[in-house]
């Protein structure tokens, strides 16, 4: 069965393309005549390329899938087919269909309207008539209702600072279609928890925000503790936390989810993002003194201190992990300090949830993760919203443009806006050429940089020189080394099964990887950074075209960057024991290493292990000839080690060591070198300020006497101030008598 198996991946990867590429005519169908069909496509088509069938299928609403099910009507049957996908279509008794037999379908299948569509249609009317209920009902109390003042916070819906609310829950629909210069992200922005895309059912995360909200006051009062690190994690309703964390990628609703939760719970709150000050002074004497009292004050509305008096507000920081540089320094250690302080909740929201600087914050919060909603969730929120504005749009057209937004819901309103600002209706060709030129940039890591170089899939084929050369940008200081640390572990399709043809590739590889090197060293010595695109196709892009192929393994870390630091260390070692021994050796740093120290290594150990205690007097007489000390004695030894090679010392029994040890310390050892700081720095008069601020403070004063001058520079060369010598304490004969001496200090002499 493998031989068999391997054969037949070795025939797919052999297998040629369409014969007869481009002969026959693509057939026009009717507009959503293949909707609510499954589809798989197998083997190779003589016409027409795999992904040109799919987006064929996808255009008139159908669905293409990889494997075949109970639910699958068409398999459409090529040459060299896949044999597990036959089987299975003869045992589910599924249609199949060759490429005449797809194009017959789609010819002759009737359209219909899509259920999107009518969906919309049938929102739109509902809409229409709560409008027309409200409006009827406001009209009828208006005359019984008295007029209420209104609340302080709507006068600071208009700043751009920050923006506070009161504890209504939206504006009506006439109100936000009367503003025709709004953004379509805030005239169709969701006025309820009910409205907001992927939020919906008891376990979502704007319901688990609402109910932990509700029950904050209760919870501080009870005084629940934050559930365990690793139990009970998955049920934890967060009672036990003050502050709670929104994290996920930009446009899946978390600000709109944290303002609506609050809307609908009954708190008022101010909303803090990227564009105000939020550093650890601001947050001191801005934010400290609302979080303590029951009145939210608000000092960022035009200079002056406002209130916002309620019985249930909070605080919104919006961004957290955009809290650096000078404007906010110290900003998110103060945050933490201020949320285990805090009377009130506060909601903080980031992207980046893995960030370092994150790390401490999420320790403090009920941590709320959110994830991009499913593909038929915003396409049917978008096709009302282009119901709603008069765009004639098809799900597959909405397809692309989601899919190319990266199912960021913001991105996909902004495109829609842009792209029927002239023309009200966008057709799939045109929404797949646009979804093309505005695709959205997603960042990667080096670890996906690497496997994208050279795995061999759908997505590296339909990639051009210039994405190729792209995913060497990511990160152009560390992606070299991953190449030349993985691209051994790549089974080049070219290669495969012909270990004299893999060998050929990995040495062009090598070759290639070589003159990259030469590029980068250029670069960095010279400062040419126009050859970054060159070393970017000798690093990267040639490396990933010798080699693509099947990755087996994980991408492993660069050892050259742990090498590198190894290197460093030992040649740091090297130039302080070659400047030690230097008035007794003949030779550089590298003479030390291969010459000297090998038989060092066994000149320092070998009698401290054959004769233990009685051989020590022998090591420290051959440290004390060669001026090394304990520290240069320990450097020796891991500075000769060889790999797999033993350490000596493991030998020694403890008592020969204390013995070594305790011998050398007593003593005293003589070096022409200095071990320490030669001399000590002494306090100003005043207060303490050291000599050479005192210098730096008389520059103006430089006509000091001479006397003064002489005077320090013998205290410098005083011998009480050298380090490398000992001197003894005198016993002043005034503490033997009188009260100034021993007795003062109720010591009995």
């Amino acid at each position: 069965m493998q031989r068999k198996g391997s054969t037949g991946y070795r025939g797919y990867l052999n297998r040629e393309g369409p014969k007869a590429l481009g002969s026959k005519e693509i057939p026009e169908g009717a507009e959503n005549c293949l909707e609510g069909l499954t589809f798989v496509l197998t083997g190779v088509y003589e016409s027409i390329e795999r992904d040109e069938a799919k987006s064929l299928v996808e255009k008139y609403g159908g669905k293409v899938t990889t494997s075949i099910s109970k639910k699958t009507n068409y398999i459409v049957v090529g040459r060299d087919a896949g044999e597990s996908k036959l089987n299975k279509a003869n045992q589910f008794g599924t249609k199949q269909l060759d490429e005449d037999g797809l194009f017959e379908v789609i010819k002759t299948r009737p359209g219909k309207k899509s259920k999107y569509t009518i969906q919309a249609e049938e929102a739109a009317k509902k809409e229409k008539w709560l409008e027309k209920k409200a409006s009827r009902s406001s009209h009828k109390e208006e005359p019984q209702t008295s007029s209420k003042p209104s609340s302080s916070s709507s006068d600071f819906l208009s700043k751009p600072s920050s923006s506070v609310t009161d504890n209504s829950i939206g504006q009506s629909k006439s109100e936000s279609q009367s503003e025709p210069s709004l953004l379509w992200v805030d005239k169709h922005k969701p006025t309820n928890m009910k409205t907001i895309i992927g939020q919906q059912g008891d376990k979502s995360n704007a319901k688990k925000l609402f109910n932990w909200l509700n029950s904050w006051h209760k919870s501080r009062a009870s005084g629940a503790k934050p559930a365990g690190k690793f139990f009970n994690k998955a049920n934890d309703d967060g009672s036990g936390f003050k502050a709670a964390l929104l994290s996920g990628p930009p446009g899946v609703g978390k600000t709109t989810t944290a303002t609506l939760v609050c809307k609908e719970a009954g708190f008022s709150y101010v909303e803090l993002n990227a564009s105000d000050t939020r550093s650890k002074k601001s947050l001191q004497t801005e934010v400290a003194e609302s979080l303590d009292n029951t009145t939210l004050k608000i000092r960022y509305c035009q200079g002056s201190a406002q209130s916002l008096r309620t019985e249930k507000h909070c605080l919104i920081m919006d961004e957290v992990d955009g809290m650096a540089g000078n404007a906010d320094r110290g900003g998110l250690q103060e945050l933490v300090s201020l949320i285990k302080g805090s009377k009130i909740p506060v909601l903080c929201i980031c992207n980046d949830r893995n960030s370092m600087k994150m790390r401490t914050l999420s320790n403090y919060c009920f941590d709320l993760r959110f994830y991009k909603p499913r593909l038929e969730q915003i396409k049917g929120a978008m096709m009302s919203l282009a119901f709603k504005e008069g765009i004639k749009i098809t799900p597959p057209a909405m397809n692309e443009i989601i899919l190319a937004a990266n199912q960021d819901i913001r991105q996909v309103i902004h495109n829609l806006s842009v792209w029927s600002a002239c023309d009200k209706g966008v057709s799939y060709e045109q929404a797949k050429i646009d979804s093309k030129s505005a695709k959205k940039d997603m960042k990667i890591g080096p670890f996906d940089v690497c496997r994208k170089v050279f795995v061999s899939d759908e997505e590296t084929a339909k990639m051009t020189i210039h994405d190729k050369s792209n995913l060497f940008f990511n990160d152009y200081s560390i992606a070299p080394l991953f190449v030349q640390e993985n691209y051994p572990m790549v089974i080049p399709n070219a290669g495969r099964g012909n270990m004299k043809e893999h060998l050929r590739l990995l040495a062009k590889t090598a070759d290639s990887i070589c003159d990259g090197d030469l590029t980068d060293r250029i670069i960095r010595k010279e400062g040419v950074w126009g050859l970054l695109p060159m070393q970017a196709m000798y690093s990267s892009v040639i490396p990933g075209e010798l080699m693509r192929g099947g990755f087996p393994q994980m991408v492993a870390f660069p050892s050259w960057l742990g090498k590198n630091s190894s290197t460093g260390k030992t040649d740091r070692l090297l130039a302080e024991l070659s400047m030690h021994m230097r008035l007794n050796i003949s030779g550089d740093k590298r003479a030390l290493a291969m010459d000297y120290l090998p038989v060092m290594r066994k000149a320092l150990t070998e009698p401290l292990v054959q004769e233990g205690g009685e051989g020590v007097p022998k090591v420290i007489k051959l440290m004390d000839d060669y001026d090394i000390t304990k520290d240069d004695f320990d450097n020796v030894l891991e500075v000769s080690k060889w790999p797999n090679s033993s350490d000596p010392l493991s030998k020694l029994d403890s008592k020969t060591k204390a013995a070594f040890t305790r011998t050398y310390n007593k003593e005293c050892h003589l070096t022409p070198y200095a071990t320490g700081q030669t001399t000590k720095k002494k306090r100003g008069k005043g207060g303490g300020a050291s000599e050479d601020e005192g210098d730096l403070l008389k520059m103006e004063g430089e006509d000091d006497d001479a006397a003064t001058v002489d005077s320090g520079d013998e205290e410098g060369d005083a011998l009480e101030n050298d380090t490398m010598i000992k001197v003894s304490l005198v016993q002043p004969e005034s503490w033997n008598k009188g009260k100034g001496g021993w007795e003062s200090l109720g010591i009995d002499l």
